[in-house]
């Protein structure tokens, strides 16, 4: 005779209950992750196609002006939010031909640039910057491990953001690159005027706000060479130094990764210097310049 009493339904053990719990954070742990790092290659990868796209400006513009051209890379800072730092801008920017004595005794002159007018500043996402190298031997870097000149980078300023008497400024030492086209579409890295190392040297500066003079702000009272080249202030015109090539990169993610502890002021520059350089060399894009027509170029290894 069939029994009529109802077949037991068998549950989850609690064992099986916290495999699947498991398996759910897993999967929820690989998907932030996975999202984090799209998110990341976006923002590197937008600032990429923005800085070649400028390039490519600035280069027609240099062919159309029958001038040199130099495209800038600057900071900004919401005076209102200091704490939110740093966004980097691109600024276009024409020679005037004007050649300034800065420290005659030295024999190094500055050559005026100023903004093109008409042309905003174009903003690159959140945390992403541009780095250089230094082809000159206007301030040899003397920072064990890094080398010298063309095998270090240099970038724009960052860390913590401080308002004083209207001025903000950081403690980190940046410097101003840039890139020059001449009125051919290639890519310059000096003034034919001047002698290079063996006399004169002629540097362009960023008359930003066309006083017709280098304002250099130098809030942290450095000496000798360095403080016309530290780049630690809003509204700073330091000497620009123009590059031959560029690589842009997340400083965002290597501050983040790597911590920027012990970048502070002129003895924690070598030690800035050398995490953005090792960071660039494995995570930075590299933008290369054909030697020929100028026309920017992403290298792909």
């Amino acid at each position: 005779m069939r029994s009529t009493h109802p077949r037991r339904r068998r549950g989850f053990t609690l064992i099986e209950l916290l495999v699947v719990m498991g398996i759910l954070v897993l999967l929820a742990v690989l998907t932030g992750i996975t999202v984090s790092q799209v998110s990341e290659n976006a923002r590197l990868s937008s600032g990429v196609n923005q800085v070649t796209a400028s390039l490519g400006t600035a280069r027609s513009l240099a062919i159309k002006k029958n001038r040199p051209v130099m495209l800038l890379f600057l900071v900004t800072v919401d005076p209102e939010r200091p704490q939110d730092g740093e966004r980097v801008v691109m600024q276009l920017a024409e020679s005037t031909g004007q050649i300034h004595t800065r420290y005659p005794d030295l024999q190094w002159y500055d050559e005026r640039y100023v903004p093109i007018i008409g042309l905003p500043t174009v903003e690159l996402p959140e945390g992403i910057n541009v780095a250089g190298p230094v082809n000159t031997g206007y301030r040899a870097l003397d920072c064990p491990g890094v080398g010298d000149g063309d095998e270090f980078w240099i970038t724009q300023p960052g860390g913590e953001w401080r308002s004083q008497a209207g001025e903000l400024y950081t403690q980190e030492i940046g410097r101003q690159i840039g890139v020059i086209f001449s009125p051919t579409g290639q890519v310059v890295t000096r003034n034919i005027q001047g002698a290079g190392g063996s006399g004169s040297i002629i540097w362009p500066f960023f008359d930003g706000n066309f006083d017709r003079r280098a304002n250099i702000e130098n809030p942290l009272g450095y000496s000798g060479v360095l403080q016309y080249v530290a780049y630690d202030a809003i509204g700073d015109e330091p000497d620009v130094f123009p590059v031959q090539w560029l690589a842009v990169y997340d400083d965002g993610l290597l501050r983040e990764t790597k911590g920027d502890d012990g970048w502070i002021g002129e003895s924690g520059e070598c030690a800035r210097v050398e995490a953005i350089t090792n960071w660039v060399n494995q995570f930075g894009v590299p933008i290369l310049f054909n030697r020929y027509t100028g026309i920017a170029e992403v290298y792909q290894p």
